[in-house]
């Protein structure tokens, strides 16, 4: 998708569009590991791309709005996760994407394109809303709805027409997991952003599930992926859950 990025100024600066706690969260999970090349897609305003320049990595940026990018010492390019990032294959040992899978039309894509640009044995540090958390679940229960569907008039005049600012994918972490094996990743850690003191008071009806489903057969239990969704980073996790997968092939 070809974009105009004159037409849509960005007059706020390099403010985080995802939740703080993601940001550290991520910062603390990455900060040990050895330094080298990494790509931050979607990059946003570039916020986070900076703090990771600043703990010595080498930093490449892009995304799908460049307009939005506010760090005047880093260059982004434009990428859409949709389609081909404007990198060559096996250029990176890290790719981070913080809160952008679930905005993309194509995720089974994005997850490709971040294998094929990351080297053999490289890390993708991927965080998404935990659409599977007690709460939500809950939530879904009484509205139906997974995530907030903004108003074509919000659409419109607040976004100036880019669908992508939605949350078009909404995918819970086994369906993400499976794609991500899919394309040639291993499932080396999984975190949640911080812990929600409230859903404690859900907690007797996490005990309910989990007993009656120590009656579900061993082959459900696998094709409905239950040990995952009733993982307590998951089902007891925050809003944000941090999915580091290694490149195997």
């Amino acid at each position: 998708m070809k974009r105009d990025n004159h037409c849509h100024p960005w007059s706020f600066g390099a403010i985080a569009l995802s939740r703080d706690e993601a940001h550290d969260k991520m910062i603390e999970m990455i900060e040990g590991e050895p330094r080298g090349k990494i790509l931050d897609a979607p990059t946003g305003t570039g916020i986070f791309a900076e703090r990771l320049k600043k703990i010595g990595f080498e930093v490449s940026c892009c995304d799908i709005n460049p307009y939005f990018f506010s760090i005047p010492d880093l260059k982004v390019d434009f990428g859409d996760l949709n389609h081909t990032l404007p990198y060559s294959d096996h250029t990176f040992d890290y790719v981070i994407s913080i809160d952008g899978i679930e905005h993309t039309e194509n995720p089974s894509n994005a997850i490709r394109e971040f294998q094929r640009v990351l080297k053999k044995g490289g890390k993708l540090f991927l965080s998404t809303a935990n659409f599977l958390n007690i709460e939500r679940r809950f939530r879904f229960l009484f509205r139906g709805t997974l995530s907030k569907i903004p108003s074509h008039e919000t659409i419109r005049e607040v976004w100036k027409g880019d669908l992508a600012m939605s949350h078009l994918s909404p995918l819970g972490y086994p369906l993400l997991k499976f794609i991500m094996e899919h394309h040639g990743f291993r499932i080396i850690r999984l975190e949640k952003d911080r812990s929600k003191p409230r859903m404690i008071l859900l907690l007797p009806v996490v005990w309910i599930m989990r007993f009656f489903g120590l009656f579900v057969s061993k082959e459900s239990r696998e094709v409905y992926r239950m040990d995952e969704t009733l993982n307590d980073k998951i089902i007891m996790g925050g809003n944000t859950i941090i999915i580091v997968g290694e490149k195997v092939f």
